[in-house]
C-alpha cells in the first residue's frame, strides 16, 4: 500500500478528541493573574476560555463568539460549530503531511479549531500531541464555497499566542493596572495575508498587531475591516491546496536548506541588488534550488506580510485527479522561534519580489 494511502478514520474524523475553541471575538476582560492549564481548559468544548501557556505571568483572556462587547459577568458561550467540510479538509491535509519528515509527529495528533473572524471566514487549526503544540494550519473560506490551505507551520511557537500580545499591550500602557483592558474592549483574530490581532478600545479606532511577533501594524492594512459585512475573502485558491470533492491532494517531502536562519534586517546590503526574475511558482522553486535561500520583500504590504523575511525551502503538492493542478509552498523561518511557516508561493509572487541572500 502506498504510504499516502492511509486508512480513513471512522466518520472521516479523528478518533482522538477534537477540541473546539469559540474565539472569533475576544470580548476582553483580562482575568487577573490566574493561570489555567492550557490542555485542561481547551479540552472542555463548551468553555470559551483561551488560556496562556503554563508558567506565564500574563493573565488569561475570556473569549466569546459574539460580535458585540461583553461585560465581565459573561464567562462563556456556546462553542462554535466546526463544519464537517472544514474538519475533513484539515484531517486530509494532516494525513498527507504526516507521512513526510518533519511532520511525522502529526500522525496521531489532536486538532483544535479556532474560528477567525469576524464572520468566521477562516479557522486556526492547532496541532498538538500529549498537550504539546506541534504546529498549526490556517484554513480560509474560498469564494466558491470551498476552503483553502492559506498557510501551515511546524514547531512549538504558534500564531495568535496571547503572552506576546499581553506584553505589547502592557508596554504601550493599554492595560489598566497592568492586567486588564478597559471594559467594553474587543480583541479579534483576523487573517488575510498574515495573522493579525485587532484591538479595539471603547471610543477609539482599532489598533493592529502582528499575531506572529506582536509588532504594531499600520491601520491602512488591507485586512483591517471593522465589520463582518465589509470583510472580503482573499483570492487564495490560485496556486494553493483547496478542498475538493473530486479527490485529495498529495504532498511531497519538503526540501529545506541547511543554511541557518538569516534575518534580512541584520545586513541590508541585499537591497542594493536587483530583484530576481520569477514569473511563476516553478520559477521561484528553481531559484530556491539554485540558491538555497532567498529574501522576500513586499513594497505595498511589507507590514502585513511581516516582511522582509527569508525563504529557505519548499514543499510541492499535486491534485490526485487533476495532474495539472499543483501548488508550491515556500518555507519561512519564524523569527526568534523554532517554527517554520509554509506560505503559498503564488501569493508571494503576486505581492512582492525576491532577492538573493547575502550567503548565496
Amino acid at each position: 500500500m502506498d504510504s499516502n494511502d492511509k486508512p480513513k478514520y471512522s466518520n472521516n474524523h479523528r478518533m482522538l478528541p477534537v477540541r473546539i475553541l469559540s474565539v472569533t471575538i475576544i470580548a476582553t476582560t483580562l482575568l487577573g493573574l490566574g493561570i489555567h492549564s492550557s490542555p485542561a481548559s481547551a479540552a472542555k468544548a463548551e468553555e470559551a476560555i483561551l488560556t496562556l501557556a503554563a508558567g506565564s505571568t500574563a493573565p488569561s483572556i475570556t473569549s466569546h463568539a459574539l460580535d458585540q462587547p461583553q461585560s465581565r459577568s459573561v464567562q462563556s458561550s456556546e462553542a462554535a460549530r466546526v463544519p464537517d467540510s472544514v474538519m475533513n479538509f484539515a484531517e486530509d491535509t494532516v494525513d498527507q503531511l504526516s507521512v513526510h519528515a518533519p511532520f511525522t509527529t502529526w500522525d496521531e495528533a489532536e486538532l483544535a479549531y479556532t474560528p477567525l473572524g469576524p464572520g468566521t471566514h477562516g479557522w486556526l487549526v492547532t496541532i498538538t500531541e500529549n498537550g504539546l503544540p506541534q504546529g498549526y494550519m490556517i484554513i480560509s473560506a474560498n469564494e466558491d464555497g470551498g476552503y483553502v490551505l492559506s498557510e501551515y507551520g511546524i514547531g512549538p511557537t504558534l500564531p495568535f499566542s496571547q503572552a506576546p500580545l499581553h506584553e505589547r499591550l502592557a508596554a504601550e500602557g493599554l492595560l489598566k493596572g497592568g492586567t486588564t483592558l478597559p471594559a467594553g474592549s474587543i480583541v479579534r483574530k483576523l487573517y488575510d495575508v498574515s495573522p493579525v490581532w485587532q484591538v479595539e478600545l471603547p471610543g477609539k479606532k482599532p489598533v493592529y498587531y502582528s499575531a506572529l511577533n506582536s509588532e504594531l501594524l499600520p491601520d491602512q492594512l488591507p485586512l483591517t475591516r471593522t465589520s463582518a459585512s465589509s470583510v472580503s475573502l482573499p483570492p487564495l485558491a490560485k496556486g494553493a491546496v483547496v478542498s475538493t470533492a473530486a479527490g485529495t491532494w498529495r504532498s511531497t517531502t519538503p526540501s529545506t536548506s541547511s543554511v541557518g536562519e538569516q534575518d534580512p534586517y541584520d545586513n541590508l546590503l541585499w537591497l542594493t541588488s536587483a530583484p530576481l526574475e520569477a514569473g511563476n511558482s516553478t520559477d521561484l522553486l528553481h531559484l530556491l534550488e539554485e540558491r538555497s535561500t532567498l529574501i522576500f520583500r513586499s513594497a505595498a504590504h511589507n507590514a502585513a506580510f511581516g516582511s522582509p523575511f527569508q525563504l529557505n525551502g519548499w514543499q510541492s503538492w499535486s491534485s490526485e485527479n487533476d495532474k495539472k493542478s499543483t501548488a508550491i509552498y515556500v518555507s519561512v523561518p519564524m523569527r526568534n522561534s523554532d517554527t517554520l511557516r509554509y506560505l503559498p508561493a503564488s501569493r508571494l509572487l503576486e505581492e512582492g519580489v525576491f532577492y538573493a541572500s547575502l550567503n548565496n
